[in-house]
């Protein structure tokens, strides 16, 4: 199965500390953008993936180009454009690890992807095509979603959405809510966090707010609560959770694109069909494998640099008494 991520490659700003900014903090860039960071996260961990956007034609695009290559992600569809500069994000650090985006982009080179750029590309049955509401804002890259959804869909490949609010860049979020109600029944599975559930559905209590997403080709549900873990739903309600890993995090940039990058990862390597049946222990291994490579990624500062290849994956499990036991399936079990 190839992964193919369409949306914002972009660089990240990443302070010296935590904190507000002021004159002190000191800024490194850090390639990112969400569907680059799922796209590193899959080939890092072995998987044959694709970024499908655009950069400028300047330093940071070059940047870009070679973090991926060097990650493993396949840039041939990656284009490079005069017409804009590469998208820019300055993040700011809190003491839990969590932080805040302040994008520059009006317009950058990835938001006027055109959707002839598809013209190339031959999905297969099997293969991913992951998206996220940042690239949904109005413009060619919007177009684009739509058409590559309709090629991948009309291929028999699996379409995933990582909810992944950011409501800045959108000057009325009545328009970021009403490109979210389209795209999302578009999708095989979702990935949505509990701060993203009461804007999607309206509802803080995913008891009730879950149920409102399968709708459409929706069949599976990935339900995010940060230091409280994770959850999977299908139509028949909750069928498996996971705790986070407690660890001493350090920047949570790209911790949950890495997250569902891990997880589609898992879903490859084990050449699991979302599209039928998954039994509770393939649930749990694929949540417990994601959770996982979440973790790792917070550790350091920066997103891609951060990921884990399936040897750290298998360090950070053996320190704390996992294991792989090769007649079981799903790869991951707590001992």
């Amino acid at each position: 199965m190839a992964l193919y991520a369409i949306g914002e490659a972009l660089i990240d700003f990443v302070p010296s500390r935590p904190g507000k900014p002021d004159a002190d903090i000191r800024y490194t860039p850090a390639v990112g953008g969400a569907p680059l960071n799922v796209a590193a996260a899959y080939a890092r961990l072995g998987g044959e993936s694709y970024i499908l956007s655009q950069v400028g034609d300047d330093a940071f695009g070059a940047q870009i180009a070679a973090t991926a290559q060097a990650a493993g992600v396949d840039t041939r569809y990656l284009k490079r454009s005069r017409a804009a500069k590469t998208a820019l994000a300055f993040v700011t650090l809190h003491d839990n690890g969590e932080r805040e985006f302040a994008f520059y982009r009006d317009p950058s080179a990835d938001m006027l992807y055109q959707p002839e750029n598809l013209a190339a590309i031959t999905p297969q049955p099997g293969d991913i095509l992951h998206y996220c509401s940042v690239s949904l804002t109005p413009g060619p890259m919007r177009d684009a979603h739509r058409a590559a959804i309709e090629r991948f869909r009309a291929a028999g490949a699996l379409i995933s959405f990582d909810i992944n609010l950011r409501l800045p860049l959108w000057p009325n979020p009545a328009d970021l809510y009403a490109a979210v109600q389209e795209y999302l029944p578009l999708a095989d599975i979702i990935k949505i966090s509990d701060d993203e559930l009461e804007f999607v559905t309206g509802e803080r209590d995913p008891a009730r707010g879950i149920g409102q997403l399968h709708r459409g080709a929706v069949k599976h549900v990935i339900y995010t609560r940060g230091a409280q873990g994770a959850a999977w739903y299908d139509a028949g309600g909750q069928r498996g959770a996971v705790d986070a890993y407690k660890v001493q995090a350090v920047d949570a940039t790209g911790a949950g694109d890495a997250f569902i990058g891990g997880l589609l990862a898992e879903m490859s390597r084990l050449n699991l069909n979302l599209h039928q049946a998954l039994t509770d222990e393939h649930i749990a291994a694929l949540l417990h494998h994601a959770a996982a490579v979440g973790a790792i990624t917070t550790l350091q500062r920066g997103a891609i640099n951060s990921m884990p290849d399936r040897e750290q994956l298998y360090s950070f499990h053996s320190s704390r008494a996992y294991f792989y036991p090769e007649d079981y399936p799903g790869g991951i079990l707590p001992s």
